[in-house]
Protein backbone atom coordinates (compact mmCIF):
# COMPACT_ATOMS: atom_id res chain seq x y z
CA UNK A 1 0.00 0.00 0.00
CA UNK A 2 1.50 3.59 -0.96
CA UNK A 3 1.77 5.82 2.00
CA UNK A 4 3.52 9.48 2.74
CA UNK A 5 6.91 7.64 4.15
CA UNK A 6 6.94 5.68 0.57
CA UNK A 7 6.88 8.69 -0.93
CA UNK A 8 9.42 10.67 1.10
CA UNK A 9 11.51 7.98 0.80
CA UNK A 10 11.69 7.69 -2.72
CA UNK A 11 11.88 11.46 -3.05
CA UNK A 12 14.99 11.41 -0.55
CA UNK A 13 16.89 8.18 -2.39
CA UNK A 14 16.28 10.25 -5.74
CA UNK A 15 17.62 13.58 -4.11
CA UNK A 16 20.56 12.03 -2.44
CA UNK A 17 21.42 10.00 -5.77
CA UNK A 18 21.28 13.58 -7.44
CA UNK A 19 22.79 15.98 -5.28
CA UNK A 20 25.74 13.78 -3.58
CA UNK A 21 27.65 13.04 -6.47
CA UNK A 22 30.50 15.43 -7.39
CA UNK A 23 30.43 15.12 -11.25
CA UNK A 24 26.85 16.73 -10.95
CA UNK A 25 27.91 19.24 -8.44
CA UNK A 26 31.08 20.15 -10.57
CA UNK A 27 28.43 20.44 -14.18
CA UNK A 28 25.97 22.55 -12.20
CA UNK A 29 28.94 24.97 -11.01
CA UNK A 30 30.24 25.28 -14.02
CA UNK A 31 27.30 26.21 -15.85
CA UNK A 32 26.32 28.48 -12.84
CA UNK A 33 29.57 30.37 -13.40
CA UNK A 34 30.11 30.43 -17.19
CA UNK A 35 25.65 31.44 -17.27
CA UNK A 36 26.82 34.15 -14.49
CA UNK A 37 29.99 35.23 -16.30
CA UNK A 38 27.77 35.66 -19.38
CA UNK A 39 25.20 38.17 -17.48
CA UNK A 40 28.06 40.08 -16.42
CA UNK A 41 29.30 41.03 -19.99
CA UNK A 42 32.77 38.95 -18.94
CA UNK A 43 32.55 35.52 -20.58
CA UNK A 44 35.23 33.45 -20.46
CA UNK A 45 36.30 32.65 -24.11
CA UNK A 46 37.16 29.02 -24.05
CA UNK A 47 34.39 27.82 -21.43
CA UNK A 48 32.14 30.02 -22.77
CA UNK A 49 31.90 28.57 -25.76
CA UNK A 50 31.72 24.71 -25.40
CA UNK A 51 31.70 24.20 -21.96
CA UNK A 52 28.35 24.70 -21.15
CA UNK A 53 27.64 22.48 -24.20
CA UNK A 54 29.39 19.47 -22.67
CA UNK A 55 28.06 19.34 -19.31
CA UNK A 56 24.13 19.96 -20.98
CA UNK A 57 23.71 16.75 -21.71
CA UNK A 58 25.42 15.04 -18.53
CA UNK A 59 23.23 16.97 -17.07
CA UNK A 60 20.23 15.55 -18.38
CA UNK A 61 21.27 12.08 -18.34
CA UNK A 62 21.83 12.69 -14.56
CA UNK A 63 18.97 14.04 -13.72
CA UNK A 64 16.77 11.58 -15.89
CA UNK A 65 18.63 9.12 -13.78
CA UNK A 66 17.32 10.95 -10.42
CA UNK A 67 13.58 11.35 -11.42
CA UNK A 68 13.72 7.48 -12.49
CA UNK A 69 14.83 6.60 -9.05
CA UNK A 70 11.82 8.28 -7.59
CA UNK A 71 9.07 7.61 -10.68
CA UNK A 72 9.75 3.78 -11.17
CA UNK A 73 10.65 3.50 -7.37
CA UNK A 74 14.18 1.69 -8.50
CA UNK A 75 16.66 1.56 -5.74
CA UNK A 76 19.47 2.02 -8.03
CA UNK A 77 19.89 3.66 -10.96
CA UNK A 78 19.87 2.20 -14.77
CA UNK A 79 22.34 2.48 -17.00
CA UNK A 80 21.75 3.93 -19.65
CA UNK A 81 23.68 2.23 -22.85
CA UNK A 82 25.61 3.79 -25.33
CA UNK A 83 23.16 4.17 -28.35
CA UNK A 84 20.44 5.90 -25.71
CA UNK A 85 23.02 8.26 -24.80
CA UNK A 86 23.88 9.03 -27.92
CA UNK A 87 20.45 9.74 -29.14
CA UNK A 88 19.52 11.63 -26.44
CA UNK A 89 22.75 14.11 -28.19
CA UNK A 90 21.29 13.90 -31.11
CA UNK A 91 18.16 14.55 -29.73
CA UNK A 92 19.48 17.56 -27.92
CA UNK A 93 21.71 18.89 -31.18
CA UNK A 94 18.19 18.73 -32.96
CA UNK A 95 16.89 20.68 -31.00
CA UNK A 96 19.24 23.48 -29.88
CA UNK A 97 21.66 23.52 -33.16
CA UNK A 98 18.76 23.20 -35.93
CA UNK A 99 15.16 24.36 -34.29
CA UNK A 100 16.36 26.84 -32.06
CA UNK A 101 18.21 29.15 -34.70
CA UNK A 102 14.82 29.26 -36.45
CA UNK A 103 12.82 30.54 -33.62
CA UNK A 104 15.31 32.48 -31.43
CA UNK A 105 18.17 35.56 -32.11
CA UNK A 106 20.04 34.15 -29.18
CA UNK A 107 20.52 30.78 -30.24
CA UNK A 108 22.92 30.36 -33.58
CA UNK A 109 23.76 26.55 -35.22
CA UNK A 110 27.34 25.78 -34.83
CA UNK A 111 29.10 22.18 -35.94
CA UNK A 112 31.23 22.58 -32.61
CA UNK A 113 28.49 22.37 -29.99
CA UNK A 114 27.00 19.06 -31.96
CA UNK A 115 30.25 17.33 -31.53
CA UNK A 116 30.67 18.66 -27.90
CA UNK A 117 26.87 17.45 -27.13
CA UNK A 118 27.78 14.16 -28.06
CA UNK A 119 31.81 14.26 -26.20
CA UNK A 120 29.65 15.00 -23.21
CA UNK A 121 27.37 12.40 -23.90
CA UNK A 122 30.51 9.68 -24.14
CA UNK A 123 32.35 11.40 -21.20
CA UNK A 124 29.30 10.40 -19.41
CA UNK A 125 28.86 6.95 -20.70
CA UNK A 126 32.63 6.51 -19.99
CA UNK A 127 33.92 8.00 -17.15
CA UNK A 128 30.34 9.55 -14.84
CA UNK A 129 28.19 6.39 -15.32
CA UNK A 130 30.84 4.21 -14.06
CA UNK A 131 32.11 6.26 -11.32
CA UNK A 132 28.08 5.99 -10.12
CA UNK A 133 27.80 2.55 -10.39
CA UNK A 134 31.04 1.78 -8.84
CA UNK A 135 30.11 4.38 -5.79
CA UNK A 136 26.83 2.65 -4.90
CA UNK A 137 28.19 -0.80 -5.64
CA UNK A 138 26.14 -1.58 -8.37
CA UNK A 139 26.62 -3.96 -11.01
Amino acid sequence: MWSVSHACSRFVRALVYLLDDSYFIGYSISWILIRFTRQGGHPIPLLNNWLTDFVFVPLIIHVSQAVGIYFLQTKKPFRYPLFQILLISLATSYVFEWMMPEFTIHHTSDLWDVVVYFLGGMFYYYVHQPYTHKRYNFS
